[in-house]
């Protein structure tokens, strides 16, 4: 088709003032007096933007030639903000994903393969890179085991005013639960285990499938809630819940998180990942309690399942994919994730980080979880993170209030879980 010389010209200045248009409100990278600029986006959280502050100045300090400009906004927006973003083509050079969610961005070709790819997967955990591998490939680097098994928050004086030591076996757990669990009336003053958080319900469930040999996936990639393995260990749970009460099923819904109830003293076991201790002295000042190994529910070892956590992507549409690429190299020395998982209090991701006295030496209470990392399994590809969390917790309710049995309960909820699966 042929235009007429004015036409073309009228569209060659409305394309200038569009490209200086978006240059100037994009998301996308451009210059700053000769340097290249990187906009990165996070979300909001008190820990990881000052880790990810710390990270992008000392990128920038390594590396004078490139600018990277930061911006972080609310969990709930950003999960938003970046789908559309991505969708339109307009997204940041650089993005701070949580690992469940890569997959997502993985499958529509949107982000940079890792060119040392083979390094990564040598050098990384297998549960946090799972999620940001795609056909034996690499496509970001994990900076955070997002770890919620093995470990629990515990009161020593509680333990020793029973005449108790922390427990060493499940069974031990039990009973341990039930003799520190006080009531008052027919309500729970004080818990003797608590594992009724929003994340603590499916993680407990999921690692009790895997200890005991069990898995949750069939060979079509579905859900299998049906197993023995299933039936037994949400028996177990709802069991420590509706019958022994060590546990409150009824603050599930609740404003107030678990560890929260546990640092107010209401709690004397509660499974929680180590990200809730800070909370423990910037908002209760309390420092009087230990992090202690929880024991596999059977005598195998404490298998869990885990979620790839926090990490950094780059954009495939960038248009500076050196840049992007040295910085996601930046990312992965473990000097650098090491500084990203102090600030963060985070498990570090990177085997050799982990591994590390340094780490050890800075956050002595990680001892606890670092000790069982290498029982951590990628939880695997389940679609709608929320939707099966709420899932597994509406139906863990209604099974402790006796609306279903446990084996109608997870039924339904494998049915559930599968259709949601099958629409992704």
């Amino acid at each position: 088709m042929k235009y007429k010389k004015a036409f073309a010209m009228v569209l060659s200045v409305l394309l200038i003032m569009s490209i200086v248009t978006a240059c100037s409100n994009s998301t996308s990278g451009g210059t700053d007096s000769g340097k290249i600029t990187l906009v990165m986006w996070s979300h909001k959280d008190t820990g990881i933007e000052e880790a990810d502050k710390q990270l992008v100045k000392a990128f920038e300090d390594a590396h004078p030639d490139i600018k990277i400009k930061f911006q972080n906004f609310p969990y709930d927006e950003y999960i938003n903000k970046l789908k559309a973003s991505f969708s339109a083509s307009n997204g940041p050079d650089i993005a701070e994903m949580f690992g469940t969610w890569v997959p997502q961005y993985t499958k529509n070709d949107l982000l940079l393969e890792i060119p040392n790819g083979d390094q990564i997967k040598n050098d990384f955990y297998e549960a946090p890179l799972g999620g940001y591998l795609k056909d034996g490939k690499v496509y970001g680097v994990p900076l955070e085991y997002n770890i919620e098994n093995g470990s629990m928050l515990a009161y020593p004086d509680m333990f020793k005013d029973a005449g108790l030591e922390y427990p060493k076996t499940w069974d031990e757990l039990v009973a341990a639960a039930k003799k520190l669990t006080v009531m008052d009336g027919k309500n729970i003053k004080v818990k003797g285990f608590d594992f009724t958080s929003y994340d603590s319900v499916t993680f407990l469930f999921l690692s009790m499938i895997l200890q005991q040999g069990g898995d949750y996936w069939d060979s079509n990639g579905h859900i299998n809630f049906h197993s023995p393995e299933a039936i037994k260990a949400m028996n177990e749970m709802v069991t420590l819940a509706r019958d022994y009460k060590v546990a409150d099923y009824t603050e599930m819904n609740h404003d107030l998180d678990s560890s929260d109830y546990f640092f107010k003293g209401e709690s004397a076991m509660t499974m929680r990942g180590p990200w809730v201790m800070p909370a423990a002295e910037t908002t209760y000042q309390v420092d009087n309690f230990d992090y202690v190994p929880i024991p596999s529910f059977t005598s195998n070892p404490p298998a869990f399942a885990a979620e790839s956590g926090w990490g950094i992507v780059g954009n495939k549409k960038t248009k500076h994919k050196e840049a992007v690429l040295k910085f996601l190299e930046f990312v992965s020395q473990p000097e650098n994730a090491l500084a990203w998982n102090l600030p963060s209090h985070t498990v570090p991701a990177q085997k050799s980080v982990a591994q590390g006295q340094d780490f050890i030496k800075a956050a002595p209470m990680m001892q606890t979880p670092l000790s069982v990392l290498e029982y951590g399994k990628y939880i695997g590809p389940i679609g709608d993170r929320d939707y099966m969390w709420d899932e597994i917790n509406a139906a863990f309710i209604e099974m402790c209030e006796n609306k279903t049995s446990v084996e109608d309960g997870l039924k339904k909820l494998e049915t559930n879980i599968n259709k949601m699966l099958d629409e992704q």
